[in-house]
């Protein structure tokens, strides 16, 4: 029996020298780590307006249509106001009218000012044409300011493009008869150079978010191509709902090539971090407990909890846990257990 308990401890300990876990070593590394975040963006007008009348009438003509690009300032739709037209000629006709009651009481305020500095005539007609002539100065100013009224709102009558776009609504048609002054959109138009790409970044990330940040963005509909630029503004407060910071990117549109309402996603680099400790990612043991990887002492494993930093797939930053100067275990991390004889292995 003796004999054969020895022998069974011999084989045992065979066993356990032969069961010895051949890992591979790897040193941990110093490097720059830029920290970054990925975040949904969408795309914006950079200005969108929706433009109404300011006059009632009917539409006499309609320059655009949907899709058409127009400059700051080109006439896009033609309001007939043929009351409004007469109001401004009968102003015009009574602003010369009150010219020239004006130029003639001054005309004789002249003469009447010669003739009492002479004496022949009182002071009170000298001070009396005085009065006509502020009365007449005065109408004049009131027909004139009529009339500069008036004409503004024929200007109205010709609605013009609020600035450089494209028509990307229009609701009217010659002949509609349109209201001043209503919530009815007739035109809309979209500024499309630059674009507004807007992301929301979490709380977390939003600490570091700062104006000028590099961001490159790519959308779905250009695969393998991406966009560079910077970030340009950000809100400054979170949203109470969400805990998100909106962030927005101005995107050079020049060649056309994106359009409001598309989607995508960005990445921002927040900041780098100096100097940081790295390991491949394969040598983090993420689903047995707390992360952790293997370091080998003495022909055993030791198992030493990290904190985790940014993560690109390839390589993850240990934000504390490890000194630098480790070796740490890359391959079979899950049949690996603290203290276990491991043999190591140089990597081919």
């Amino acid at each position: 029996m003796l004999t054969k308990h020895l022998s069974g401890l011999a084989l045992l300990t065979a066993v356990s020298v032969h069961a010895a876990a051949p890992v591979e070593l790897v040193p941990v590394q110093k490097k720059d780590v830029a920290v970054t975040t990925t975040q949904p963006v969408s795309v914006e007008a950079f200005h969108s307006a929706c433009i109404g009348a300011r006059v009632t009438g009917y539409v006499k003509a309609v320059h655009v249509d949907i899709g058409t690009l127009v400059k700051a300032g080109q006439p896009m739709v033609e309001v007939d106001v043929p009351e409004l037209a007469a109001v401004v000629a009968v102003l015009k006709a009574e602003t010369q009218e009150r010219q020239a009651a004006l130029d003639a009481a001054q005309s004789e305020q002249t003469r009447v000012k010669a003739l009492a500095a002479t004496g022949s005539v009182t002071e009170k007609a000298a001070h009396e044409a005085d009065l006509r002539v502020e009365q007449a100065m005065a109408a004049q100013n009131v027909t004139t300011a009529k009339l500069a009224e008036a004409e503004q709102m024929l200007a109205y009558a010709s609605i013009p493009a609020p600035f450089d776009g494209i028509v990307s609504v229009r609701n009217v048609d010659p002949g509609d008869l349109v209201a001043a002054d209503t919530a009815t959109t007739l035109i809309q138009v979209d500024s499309i150079t630059p674009l507004r790409v807007v992301a929301y970044i979490p709380e977390r990330d939003a600490v570091w978010l700062n104006n000028g940040d590099p961001a490159t963005l790519s959308f779905d509909a250009y695969p393998g191509q991406t966009f560079s630029a910077t970030v340009t503004r950000t809100a400054g407060v979170l949203d109470p709902d969400t805990r998100r910071m909106r962030a927005e990117i101005d995107l050079d549109n020049s060649k056309g090539l994106l359009f409001p309402g598309m989607y995508g996603q960005t990445t921002i680099e927040l900041k780098t971090r100096r100097n940081a400790l790295v390991v491949p990612a394969g040598a983090v043991r993420l689903n047995d407990g707390p992360p952790h990887v293997y370091a080998v002492e003495n022909g055993t494993v030791k198992r030493i909890p990290v904190t985790l930093g940014n993560d690109n797939g390839m390589q993850i930053e240990v934000a504390a846990g490890l000194t630098g100067n480790e070796q740490i275990v890359v391959n079979g991390l899950g049949r690996l257990r603290d203290g276990d004889a491991v043999s190591v292995q140089n990597r081919n």
